[in-house]
């Protein structure tokens, strides 16, 4: 899981985003080099080369260091949770009163960071319990985050759909959530 955090897009997490070019780059480097000295001195036909291995090996370490996005991690963890809340209302006909209350008979314990927002500096999602709204629609919002990503709300609608919502939108959203949810006085 540590190796996890470092390739993490927050926090100057700048090594996802430059290791596979700096790769391709190595890459394209040696395969000059052997061909150089294997005896091929035509410079275009180097730095096309150097271009072409840089290029095979940039893109599907990019393709892979993107599994380790903050944007990847919140939507397994989100998809995680997801499936805890409709197995815990599965269970006993409600939601939960809170998330921990998921943890270990519906989301086991090694599981349990699921409950955390990735770049969120360790903040545990915000919820709003489906059952906390005074009428029942798919769109209602059960998960949030409780900060934004480059701008960028994330919410989990009671339908299952993970979506993410510019600022403005997002306050709204979880403005009207918060004010459904409230019990009359």
């Amino acid at each position: 899981m540590r190796f996890c955090k470092i390739l993490s897009y927050s926090d100057q997490g700048i090594l996802v985003t430059h290791l596979p070019l700096l790769f391709g780059i190595l890459v394209g480097g040696a395969v000059c080099r052997l061909l150089w000295n294997a005896g091929l001195r035509y410079p275009v036909t180097l730095i096309g080369v150097f271009f072409i291995g840089m290029i095979l090996t940039f893109i599907p370490g990019n393709l892979v260091m993107s599994a380790f996005s903050d944007e990847s991690v919140n939507n397994r963890r989100l998809k995680e949770v997801s499936e805890a809340l409709t197995s815990y209302f599965a269970t006993h006909g409600t939601y939960p009163a809170d998330l921990v209350s998921l943890v270990p008979e519906h989301l086991e314990r090694e599981n349990e960071e699921a409950l955390l927002m990735q770049g969120g500096k360790g903040l545990v999602w915000g919820y709003v319990p489906a059952s906390s709204y005074k009428t029942q629609r798919p769109s209602q919002v059960i998960l949030y985050g409780p900060v934004l990503a480059k701008g960028r709300g994330i919410v989990l609608h009671r339908d299952g759909l993970i979506a993410r919502y510019p600022a403005e939108k997002f306050r709204a959203l979880l403005s009207v959530a918060l004010k459904e949810a409230q019990p009359e006085p």
